[in-house]
């Protein structure tokens, strides 16, 4: 196959030898089409596309202040989450830990932060050997501060002034689609409870389908009859059961994948313009209040997607406002499908996902062995990213995350019986092909 470039230039080059030489009052030729050594020069479509991510989670990373380890609670470890004994507890990370080792981040290449959720956060969750605490920041209660086991508001503002001295951005890790799990159901029953056989009743009995008719719905009305447990959440009307699915628990497939509870967790009712409008004004909150750079959002393929194209196209009309014209938006959709993940951009108006058919197709190529024929196809559809705002250079590529694991163990799996030469070699191809391709 002929690159466009080459077979442009071999159309002018023919053309020039089979008609005769215009005169000398004709209009001069158009220039040659720029050489691929010039395109590469030219900066990038959105200078974000060049910056290089380190997602820490400040619970693991350094300890800046011990007063914080208990988040301001007392008791057991069940009332405080902290436990540096149990690696599903608190450990004792926090903000002022981070800020102090930003030269160590900065030296690893680093030149934007992307740091898991941060919010306040309930201290634990479960029961017996199933309880463990929410270090990893998936389990907000408060949406309008930072978690007191990581420190105050003010500390945040210190790291993204420290942070931005030096030269580094600074995003947060955000959610939309779920709570921590106050809201339990009177039935005591969790299994998933679909839409047919369970639909939303009106205020007058009567089903209606919450995509194009919600309004205020009584209690009663739902698939389970959700009951509030503990009223913590901020703002406050989160505390509202009918604010939420309240379906039961997710098996992500099918409907209950954008409808169910994610391991439990309270499912927000996307689908309501209340829920729309509330989650707006959150984070419009802490795009006013602090000098970010954009956020990275999760579990966004368990929202639907008349949600984003809400939620991203108001965010991104203040963080403007804010004088932020580079603020910058991508989700976590995990598919390594990009016909799952290009609506999201296009539709739901991201600016980019994470790049799961890059890092699917990368680990193909280079540990697998498995040919360049699923590479191939990703970048063949890189057109499925294209809008007025974002195209794939915007894709955020890896090879391995935080909820899959290491790139490295992924080779040994693939791999059991190869030299740690042969692993070292994979992982640099690995690599070159994520830094050096699109």
């Amino acid at each position: 196959m002929i690159p466009k470039r080459t077979a442009v230039a071999l159309a002018a080059a023919l053309c020039a030898t089979l008609v005769p030489a215009l005169p000398a009052t004709a209009a001069p030729r158009p220039p040659a089409p720029p050489s691929d050594r010039a395109l590469a020069a030219e900066p990038a479509r959105h200078d974000l596309t060049r910056e290089q991510f380190y997602f820490v989670l400040p619970d693991r990373f350094a300890n800046g202040d011990t007063a914080n380890d208990r988040g301001g609670l007392t008791g057991s470890r069940t009332a405080t989450g902290f436990d540096p004994a149990d690696k599903g507890f608190y450990q004792g990370g926090d903000l002022k830990g981070l800020t102090q080792r930003l030269d160590y981040i900065k030296g690893l290449g680093t030149t934007a932060i992307w740091m898991a959720p941060i919010f306040k956060n309930k201290p634990v969750q479960g029961e017996g050997k199933d309880a463990s605490a929410g270090y990893h920041g998936y389990w907000i209660t408060d949406f309008t501060q930072v978690d007191p086991h990581f420190g105050t508001n003010d500390d945040l503002r210190k790291l993204i002034e420290a942070a931005h001295a030096k030269g580094m951005k600074v995003f947060f890790d955000v959610i939309t689609n779920h709570t921590a799990d106050t809201v339990d159901y009177a039935e005591k029953k969790y299994g998933y409870r679909p839409k047919g056989a369970y639909p939303y009743l009106d205020k007058d009995g009567r089903p209606f389908d919450d995509r194009t008719a919600v309004g205020k719905v009584d209690a009663d009305s739902f698939p389970y009859t959700p009951v509030e447990k503990e009223n913590t959440k901020v703002p406050a009307w989160l505390n509202d059961p009918t604010m939420y699915h309240n379906r039961g628990d997710s098996t992500w497939q099918g409907e209950n994948a954008e409808y169910g509870d994610f391991v439990g967790l309270d499912d927000l009712w996307t689908e309501r313009p209340e829920v729309v409008e509330g989650m707006k004004r959150i984070y419009e909150t802490w795009v006013r209040d602090f000098d970010i750079d954009g956020f990275r959002i999760d579990t966004v393929k368990h929202v639907n997607l008349d949600f984003w194209t809400q939620w991203a196209t108001a965010l991104d009309a203040y963080a403007k406002k804010q004088g932020r014209e580079d603020f910058f938006m991508f989700g976590e959709v995990y598919s390594a499908d990009t016909a799952v993940t290009g609506p999201y951009v296009t539709r739901g108006r991201l600016d980019a996902t994470l790049d799961f058919p890059f890092q699917d197709a990368a680990r193909a190529f280079a540990s697998q062995g498995s040919g360049a024929d699923r590479l191939a196809k990703v970048f063949a559809e890189d057109y499925r990213y294209t809008t007025d705002k974002a195209n794939a250079y915007e894709q955020v590529t890896f090879l391995g995350n935080h909820d899959m694991g290491r790139f490295g163990g992924f080779l040994k799996q693939d791999n059991p019986n190869a030299s740690d030469a042969e692993l070292v070699r994979r992982a640099t191809l690995a690599n070159e092909l994520m830094f050096l391709s699109r």
